[in-house]
């Protein structure tokens, strides 16, 4: 979900079968068409996504139009700027370590991202599937974490900080779920940051919603505020964005 400066809202969605973006900005009136525009990421200057199965996982959008691409194997990011069709960063995401995260992300057959959200300072907060699910703040090695409190997501309108090039980023603090995150949502499938300035939380598995409460500092457990089922659908819920009028999106 891009956030404008003018109040502007933008739906980004991404395949991880092809590599491919596609994107519209949200109308005021929820009978008015939709007008889809589309980015081939492998076809863009300085990519390294392959062109098939890139295994593209989650995407994220700052307030000037740049979308971030979350790879899952290997873990790492690139923010592209479709309107040039170039890759403007390409990040890699490094967990070091020996305990039982960071063995998991250490393995090429384990789960990695599965949901990003761009966080004020440059630095991303990434959402490990499973084995075991978790919330992990990358950031430059040796960078302070900032965590996130309610409404300190990257505001509308503004460029995610980062330089251009290549990037190594490290694991700068890990949530864990507590017992009653984890039984509510069983994976984490995706990250967005609603209306009301919250993280909430996607479980394909769950089939559930979460609204999370703050991130505190240096890490600990995730807690959620509250949960909601999904109910009966078709499909696996894998992507979750916003309306102008903070109704839910579910991407299946």
């Amino acid at each position: 979900l891009r956030r404008g400066p003018a109040g502007e809202q933008s739906l980004v969605a991404v395949g991880d079968r092809v590599a491919v973006a596609a994107w519209f900005e949200q109308p005021r009136d929820d009978l008015a068409s939709l007008d889809w525009q589309t980015a081939d990421v492998a076809g863009l200057e300085g990519t390294h996504m392959p062109e098939d199965d890139p295994q593209i996982e989650a995407v994220c959008a700052d307030g000037v139009g740049r979308i971030l691409l979350l790879q899952e194997t290997p873990p790492r990011a690139e923010l592209i700027d479709p309107p040039g069709r170039r890759v403007v960063a390409s990040i890699e995401l490094a967990l070091p370590g020996d305990d039982d995260v960071a063995r998991s992300w250490a393995d090429p057959a384990s789960s990695h991202g599965e949901g990003v959200v761009f966080l004020p300072g440059g630095h991303l907060l990434v959402a490990k599937e499973k084995d075991p699910s978790a919330l992990i703040e990358f950031g430059p090695p040796g960078a302070t974490p900032a965590g996130l409190a309610r409404g300190e997501a990257l505001p509308p309108g503004l460029a995610w900080e980062i330089e251009p090039g290549e990037h190594r980023y490290e694991a700068l603090a890990i949530w864990r779920p507590d017992r009653a995150l984890r039984k509510a949502c069983a994976d984490f499938s995706d990250l967005e940051v609603g209306p009301d300035g919250r993280l909430y939380l996607l479980s394909d598995k769950s089939g559930s919603i979460a609204r999370l409460s703050d991130l505190r500092l240096p890490g600990g457990e995730a807690t959620a505020l509250a949960t909601w089922q999904l109910g009966d659908l078709d499909g696996k819920p894998e992507g979750l964005a916003f309306t102008p009028k903070g109704r839910a999106m579910v991407a299946l």
